[in-house]
């Protein structure tokens, strides 16, 4: 069988969208290792014009005009967008050899008002001029089956054209030993065994930060034992005002600069992954601390019940007294936070590379097949 020769738009390095670089770091690397020789990926990253700046205006001039210009010299046999921010390359690239990967619809999920909390602000007529494109494709790839209903509900795009492929979980995130722990430790600036850590991570609104911290709030009344709330990230302006607010400055760490390799490590040093979401197209943070024997107290919003299964605890985004229930329950029980990491662990092992490269392939083959028609 002759091998596909596929270009894969990745995105603008200044658009520092990690979650897209560690898709398609994931699908090449597990395509290559599978399925070696059925594909030959050309992996474009477009690039900023010499002496421009990545700024706001700068960057959407290099999304809308630069980036069709250069895509319109690249494409190979078969075209994979991995970003459905880009879906306006499908105006420029052969629709009918071209595929997206479809990770969420949240700016038209926000100006629908679907999501509390949140103002619907400005029709986002930018991200509508791309995800509009997505119609053109012969083919879309969505990563949980809450973005297909969203392709579906708002797009209205034939479900038949809709293929649901979850991400795999890279094999760096496992439990650590002992002695790895304490290491991870020491390098993180995160010492004293006796302290229980919960963890919360991103920066976008839909993060539900807000309840988080409430939450960890009546944690700390109930529970006479050592706590640290760890921030990934730098904080922004309303985390540090929340933060203030609910008189947890004392115990709160911020973990800046910590990069993708070192994530396993942050997740092996501490006790829980507190994960209140709104919204998640698909919710990698959950998975990997999972995988990592971290348990999950999260929000059964959007794909994350999708992604936790019966493995982590689960209530709605906006109660706190539950999110602060299982928090304590997890702290406290020892029995059934063993349990809970072990269908961590059992579920984490479901999201494997090789199924995403063995049912991607499908899809390249199904672009490939000039004679097929829906």
């Amino acid at each position: 069988m002759d091998s596909l020769d596929i270009t894969l738009f990745r995105n603008y390095v200044e658009d520092e969208r990690i979650s897209m670089e560690v898709y398609a770091d994931g699908l090449v690397k597990a395509m290559r290792r599978h399925f070696p020789g059925r594909c030959n990926f050309n992996e474009y990253v477009p690039y900023l014009p010499k002496g421009s700046k990545a700024g706001i205006w700068g960057m959407r001039w290099a999304r809308y005009v630069g980036y069709p210009w250069q895509a319109r010299r690249q494409p190979g046999r078969l075209n994979h967008i991995v970003d459905p921010g880009y879906g306006h390359l499908l105006y420029i690239l052969d629709p009918r050899r071209t595929v997206v990967t479809v990770h969420d619809l949240i700016p038209l999920i926000v100006w629908r008002g679907v999501i509390p909390g949140s103002a619907r602000g400005k029709r986002p007529w930018l991200n509508i001029f791309s995800f509009k494109a997505l119609h053109r494709a012969k083919h879309l790839i969505a990563d949980s089956e809450n973005t297909r209903r969203d392709l579906v509900n708002i797009l209205k795009i034939p479900d038949y054209r809709i293929s649901v492929i979850y991400p795999g979980i890279d094999q760096n995130f496992r439990p650590y030993g002992q002695g790895e722990k304490t290491a991870a430790g020491a390098s993180l600036g995160l010492t004293g065994d006796h302290t229980k850590r919960v963890l919360v991570t991103g920066a976008q609104f839909y993060k539900n930060h807000s309840n988080a911290l409430r939450a960890f709030a009546r944690l700390r009344t109930r529970y006479s034992k050592p706590l640290q709330l760890l921030k990934l990230g730098a904080p922004t302006p309303e985390f540090k005002a929340a933060v203030r607010n609910y008189g947890l400055e004392d115990i709160t760490h911020y973990l800046v600069g910590v990069s993708g390799d070192q994530m396993p490590a942050v997740y092996n040093r501490v006790d829980i992954l507190l994960f209140p979401s709104w919204y998640e197209g698909f919710g990698w943070p959950p998975l990997e601390a999972m995988a990592c024997g971290t348990p999950v107290v999260a929000s059964n919003a959007a794909s994350l019940p999708e992604v936790i299964g019966d493995a982590g605890f689960m209530c709605p985004p906006q109660d706190y007294e539950g999110l602060a229930q299982a928090m304590y329950a997890l702290l406290t029980d020892d029995d059934l936070r063993q349990s809970v990491i072990e269908r961590g662990l059992i579920r984490a092992a479901l999201f494997q590379w090789e199924k995403v490269a063995e049912q991607t392939l499908a899809v390249y083959e199904l672009l490939a097949d000039r004679d097929h028609h829906y």
